[in-house]
């Protein structure tokens, strides 16, 4: 008799256990989704973010129910939790460094592989999975910084998204498709001995008085440009090279030289390069040389237009 006692205390108490389990079956809403970056601008500090959600419902004992309330078979608060890894352990070449947060701004790690152990800062936990066919949305947030140093291009990366029970095994996975859409983008100042006019105007280089019997050379400037892609540099001169007085009565020659490469005015030039910058730009050093002037007294001057395009 206290043998079967014992047997029957032991059944008794195992009963409850089974239900709870059966009570809690958490699983996502959608099986894959897809995030799409894009409308880029690219600038200092720039950061572009884009909100998503993930729905995880409890789905003990099939459909039917309200989000919230327990069914008739007695199902209750289903807790979970949410682990992200990366699907293929490196990044693409050269994709944005792009973060992941949860609600409260919390940033959230991502994992090198689905088979990695859950840390604390990986781990976003769903207190309560309602029933329903909606279950409860948890907030995502991808940021991407966009500033100079990015390069051109469309940049895929697939994360899994892994549902844990209370038991910490894996119930449910769900794959974020994430897409990066860097534009072509470029920007130029010129830097050094270069003054500005203002808005109003353009950058002036003065050369001073010009020499009669020894060559002008400029104060050291340059260029910085910023480009996501490769660049081309295309040179323009009102006056064809020439420094032209102010009355059109007299002209005098003159030289550009830009990054080392003599600039041919005479017509329209260009310089190609073949790669983006880094997110410090490429400085160009530039130059304008008068070679030893005879010629009417007064101003002179010219007009330089530089384009710069990204390929």
């Amino acid at each position: 008799m206290r043998y079967t006692t014992l047997f029957a205390l032991i059944a008794t108490l195992a009963i409850p256990g089974t239900v709870m389990a059966a009570d809690c079956q958490p699983v996502f809403v959608d099986s894959d989704q897809s995030v799409i970056i894009d409308g880029i601008g690219i600038e200092p500090g720039g950061q572009s973010t884009k909100d998503f959600q993930i729905r995880v419902q409890n789905a003990a004992g099939g459909a039917g129910g309200s989000p919230g309330m327990s069914s008739p078979g007695g199902r209750g608060p289903c807790q979970a939790t949410i682990r992200v890894s990366r699907i293929g352990a490196l990044p693409a070449p050269n994709i944005p460094p792009y973060s992941l947060r949860a609600s409260g701004n919390r940033r959230v790690e991502i994992l090198p592989d689905p088979s990695a152990s859950g840390t604390a800062n990986s781990d976003v936990i769903i207190a309560n999975a309602p029933s329903g066919p909606q279950g409860r949305a948890v907030p995502f947030q991808i940021s991407v910084p966009t500033e100079w140093g990015l390069k051109s291009g469309i940049y895929t990366e697939q994360l899994q998204f892994s549902l844990i029970d209370e038991s910490g095994g894996i119930v449910d996975r769900s794959t974020l498709t994430t897409t990066i859409v860097i534009p072509s983008a470029v920007s130029m100042r010129l830097v050094g001995a270069v003054v500005g006019d203002g808005s109003t105007g353009p950058a002036q280089v003065d050369l001073g008085n010009l020499s009669s019997s020894n060559e002008t050379r400029s104060d050291r400037f340059g260029a910085r440009i910023f480009s996501t892609a490769p660049y081309t540099v295309r040179f323009s001169s009102v006056n064809l090279g020439h420094l032209m007085h102010d009355q059109g009565r007299d002209q005098i020659p003159y030289r550009l030289t830009f990054d080392g490469n003599r600039v041919d005015l005479s017509g329209t030039f260009e310089i190609p390069y073949t790669e983006s910058t880094p997110r410090g730009g490429d400085r160009r050093a530039m130059s304008i040389v008068v070679p030893p002037a005879v010629a009417l007294a007064g101003r002179y001057s010219d007009r330089i237009t530089m384009t710069v395009t990204a390929m």
